[in-house]
């Protein structure tokens, strides 16, 4: 599927518009095309007409508007936490062992609510894509061994599994469990995909960089034959993984491709611009390389300025990371392939 060239950056930590605007001169002055906006829980609740004004500040800038839903529910990626659950833990996801986890439970009913209120507000907000930000049932990967697969097993699910099965979800085998996990993701993606197409907006999904069938989905084909679904794309964090930049960038970069040609999607991948370790800034480069060389136009990176603003993900000289980012996207809008040098 030919696309056009797109470049694009994470925005968030900041709710004052005026100082937006200032950021938004940098953002314009290293070649971005796109801004992805988070809009969390606390957004929400708090910031939502702040939100919507930096959203139209952005298009009035001609840069086009992901909307985020950064950490809501604790089921899309994010740095915070889910009010909903807190105030709704009947909505939560059960652990294997009935330990009740910190993040709702995609087969929820009220939560299904909840998210087609989020997707109104995007469409009040004249948000351009919806970004479906790593959506994933609750795992906890430094104890990624903890179970042999991880799952929920509330009431929700519970009473879902027994109308398709015989038996409680918690009795079933381990393939059972992880196709119903996986069947459980689609509808939900399925269901915002639509609702948020009836609205007018498009939409992407960016799956965490793995298929290991005991955290995470296995097959991303499924995702990526969703009918209303137009981006597909996953982020491959070399540093943060501690894999090498050209090999495990290169290869979901190829399948992104791949599922994205055989099923007329257009393909995004993200790049590391957080946590990035001083003297390794250039491996930015390595990465977008290998990215636009296996048929990527679409290139995004999280986050602006080097992530300075959240000492928890800060990189050692966020400004260098900025400038390289800067320098690759600059390469790309003119057609050049990134110089990994």
């Amino acid at each position: 599927m030919r696309t056009s060239t797109k470049t694009g950056i994470s925005y968030f930590g900041n709710r004052i518009p005026r100082h937006f605007v200032t950021d938004l001169d940098e953002v314009k002055s290293h070649n971005c095309t796109f801004v992805v906006h988070t809009y969390s829980e606390n957004d929400q609740q708090f910031y939502k007409d702040t939100i919507a004004e930096m959203v139209a500040i952005t298009k009035d800038a001609g840069l086009e508007v992901y909307l985020d839903p950064w950490g809501v529910g604790r089921v899309f990626g994010g740095e915070t936490y889910s009010s909903f659950a807190l105030k709704n833990l009947r909505t939560c996801q059960i652990l294997p062992d009935g330990e009740v986890a910190p993040a709702v439970c995609f087969n929820h009913p009220d939560f299904r609510a909840f998210m087609q209120t989020w997707i109104e507000d995007a469409a009040e907000m004249g948000a351009d894509v919806l970004f479906w930000d790593e959506p994933h049932f609750f795992i906890d990967i430094k104890e990624k061994h903890r179970y042999d697969v991880w799952y929920c097993r509330c009431p929700a699910c519970d009473q879902k599994f027994q109308k398709s099965h015989d038996g409680h979800i918690f009795e079933a085998d381990k393939k059972t469990i992880i196709a119903f996990r996986e069947d459980s993701v689609i509808e939900f993606l399925n269901e915002l995909c639509e609702s948020s197409q009836a609205a007018g907006m498009k939409n992407a999904v960016c799956m965490l960089p793995f298929r290991d069938t005991t955290i995470g989905m296995s097959d991303w084909s499924r995702v990526v034959a969703i009918p209303t679904l137009d981006i597909f794309g996953t982020d491959p964090y070399w540093m943060f993984f501690n894999k090498d930049v050209e090999t495990f960038v290169g290869a979901f970069s190829r399948d992104v491709i791949e599922l994205c040609n055989q099923f007329g999607k257009e393909p995004q991948m993200w790049i590391q611009a957080y946590k990035i370790t001083a003297g390794r800034e250039d491996e930015l480069r390595q990465a977008a390389a290998v990215a636009y060389e296996a048929g990527v136009r679409n290139l995004a990176a999280w986050s602006y300025y080097g992530n300075a603003f959240m000492s928890y993900n800060r990189s050692d000289n966020p400004q260098k990371v900025w400038d390289v980012l800067g320098e690759i996207y600059g390469q790309i809008l003119r057609g050049e392939t990134p110089s990994p040098f």
